[in-house]
């Protein structure tokens, strides 16, 4: 029998999805991690094989899963085929939800760049920044989930007439081409992504988030998991400082990278593992942060330069650990309270993905946004 005969063409029974909340408060924690450490791992501040860059070096390394399992648990929900909606009521939700963050946010970096970071930002240049779907540090990933926002009601075709075999050999037919295509634009310097095809490298983690929603691992596979995850993460880390993070330091570190691809699948895994056996009183405190982590995404960039821009990067080991240790809590409450501020503004609250006017009763968010782990 091949190793093709061996997966069930059945998915694995439905489970909970209440540890979506909790590893999306996670994941956007790394992002603001990686955000503040990026400098130091790129050797400004403190030299390159120091003992600063390395501390830095393995906490950026080891969580550059973050925006892969993001995305697939988005794709674990609104890939899900049991939830039905004509394609044009979807897209309504989703313009709504996707499509007036990435205009309002686009636009504010785009003059935070220019009037406070003090960027020569002439109009032809912010054109062509939004052209490539990358006007500031992290936005690219509303272009990214634009795109895939885009081509959900036709990926749901598959999820829903397909196997649970074919979805899963689509996904890994999706992911092997972003890999591919990281290869070529490293090895061959050829490609360049752009407002209209960021999102397919991640189509693949898409569709892969939903094939291994309800996948819970135990026993062999729990270890694999395991050492999956902190093999290809230290793999990522050692590729990063060999080379003095040159060109194939920064290939390694890239989202659909190879050890990045497992690190995020095994993260994925082991985080619904954990979450789901999690102690009661933290899974309460993640899901009461959950609603907040699309505002602390989208926010916490101008907190990140702002305060960058004042004080400049870390430069020493105990500058770094201060980092960690005391800015990341202090920018992760910062951008909470700010979010929550924004949330009590009516029509400002569109800009965080909300509906403009805050309802009687807060309903469930929708499966597939930002902010939430249900589809209405």
């Amino acid at each position: 029998m091949s190793v093709v005969d061996r997966v069930p063409e059945r998915a694995p029974r439905p489970t909970a999805t209440r540890w979506m909340d909790g590893a999306r408060v996670l994941a956007i924690v790394a992002v603001v991690l990686i955000h503040l450490l990026a400098p130091v791992v790129e050797g400004r501040g403190v030299p390159v094989g120091s003992a600063g860059w390395w501390v830095a070096n393995a906490l950026d390394a080891g969580t550059r899963w973050c925006v892969p399992v993001f995305v697939m648990i988005s794709g674990a929900l609104a890939l899900d085929p049991g939830r039905t909606a004509r394609p044009r009521e979807y897209f309504r939700r989703r313009a709504a939800r996707i499509g007036i963050p990435l205009v309002v946010w686009t636009v504010l970096y785009l003059l935070f760049r220019a009037y406070v970071l003090g960027a020569d930002l002439t109009p032809a240049d912010a054109a062509a920044d939004v052209a490539a779907g990358a006007p500031f540090l992290q936005l690219y990933f509303l272009y990214v989930l634009a795109g895939l926002v885009l081509a959900t009601p036709f990926l749901k075709v598959v999820t829903r007439h397909a196997t649970w075999r074919m979805s899963l050999g689509l996904a890994v037919v999706l992911l092997g081409l972003g890999v591919l295509d990281q290869v070529l634009a490293f090895a061959g310097g050829v490609g360049e992504a752009n407002a209209a095809t960021r999102f397919l490298p991640f189509a693949g983690y898409y569709v892969l988030g939903w094939c291994l929603r309800d996948v819970l691992v135990r026993g062999r596979a729990l270890l694999l998991a395991r050492v999956g995850l902190w093999t290809s993460l230290a793999l990522t880390a050692l590729a990063a400082g060999a080379t003095g993070y040159g060109s194939l330091g920064r290939y390694a570190y890239d989202f659909l990278s190879p050890t990045v691809v497992v690190a995020s699948t095994c993260a994925y895994l082991l985080l619904h593992r954990g979450l789901d056996r999690a102690p009661r009183r933290v899974g309460t405190a993640l899901a009461r942060s959950a609603p907040y982590a699309f505002g602390v995404f989208l926010v916490h960039g101008a907190l990140v330069y702002g305060l960058r821009a004042l004080t400049g990067p870390p430069d020493s080991l105990a500058e770094v650990l201060g980092t960690v240790l005391l800015l990341l809590p202090a920018h992760l409450l910062a951008a909470t309270a700010l979010t929550w501020v924004l949330l009590q503004v009516p029509y400002v609250r569109a800009a965080l993905g909300e509906p403009a006017r805050r309802p009687p009763r807060r309903a469930a968010p929708d499966a597939g946004s930002p902010g939430g782990s249900r589809e209405g």
